[in-house]
């Protein structure tokens, strides 16, 4: 269901063909700037790929990411990780993700280098600033981005939808509840 009003969104989708076993898109990312302030981004863009990660709770890029991008420290942090908690450097930057949807002033934390070919993880706090799905059919995984979120997505609404499609809003509920449709399922709030 949409907000009554709906402010500007950007969004992305990708495609891999058969199941995915992990989510890994371009990104571009810059030194933090006021992209208010800048038709183009003041610095050069340094392209890399990005797992997204839903168990990670910030962002991060690598040791060697932030050292390609001459990153200049604004903090440090205690980081919990599989082998214990370190303390590690923070970073301001800005992120485009694919289709050039930004995300700007991002503190991210730097960890050793990665195993894999990506420079950053794409962590929580992207991801929960906006609507993100993974979908599995006819042999693809798709993977849909969009920031801000604007509207709800609930499976379940959708299940009963299809479960219940054609039920006389005044007939018995097909559920057993003894209720009318109108008074149980057939509330779009009401799982």
């Amino acid at each position: 269901m949409k907000s009554k009003s709906s402010p500007h969104f950007s969004a992305f989708t990708i495609k891999f063909n058969g199941q995915a076993d992990r989510i890994v898109t371009d990104v571009r990312l810059f030194p933090a700037f006021d992209p208010q302030s800048y038709k183009t981004p003041p610095y050069p863009a340094f392209s890399t790929k990005a797992l997204w990660d839903t168990g990670a709770t910030k962002s991060v890029i690598t040791d060697a990411t932030a050292k390609s991008m001459n990153l200049v420290a604004v903090g440090r942090t205690k980081v919990s990780h599989a082998g214990g908690i370190s303390e590690s450097n923070t970073y301001l930057v800005n992120i485009f993700l694919p289709n050039n949807v930004g995300v700007a002033g991002v503190l991210v934390v730097e960890v050793n280098n990665i195993v894999g070919d990506f420079g950053a993880i794409i962590g929580m706090d992207i991801i929960s600033g906006g609507d993100f799905a993974i979908t599995n059919v006819g042999g693809e995984t798709w993977m849909t981005f969009r920031t801000p979120s604007i509207a709800h997505i609930d499976y379940v609404a959708d299940a009963i939808q299809v479960r219940f499609a054609g039920t006389p809003r005044n007939a018995p509920c097909p559920c057993g509840s003894g209720k009318k449709y109108k008074q149980c399922h057939g509330v779009a709030s009401t799982p």
